[in-house]
């Protein structure tokens, strides 16, 4: 979590938490050593399964190697390396 300073009207100074950006987050989920679900994904960001999927999809691009596995639960996604 990153904190910044505002001003505010008065002129004095305030901190301000910033939340994670999404890409983050997905990655912290994907990090765990039980990997994650596209279920997961969407009770975490409130995503439809396609939208889960585009999202990791993307990561490639980004340097992320994420590898799929399939469990009893459904596909389980995890990174595998970052790059």
């Amino acid at each position: 979590m990153m904190v910044s300073t505002q001003k505010t009207k008065t002129g004095k100074a305030k901190a301000v938490k910033s939340r994670p950006k999404r890409q983050e987050q997905l990655i912290k989920l994907l990090n765990r050593k039980a990997g994650t679900t596209i279920k997961e994904f969407q009770e975490a960001f409130g995503w439809q399964p396609h939208t889960a999927r585009a999202a990791i999809s993307k990561l490639p691009k980004a340097g992320i190697s994420v590898e799929r596995s399939d469990a009893q639960k459904g596909a389980v996604y995890h990174i595998v390396a970052l790059v």
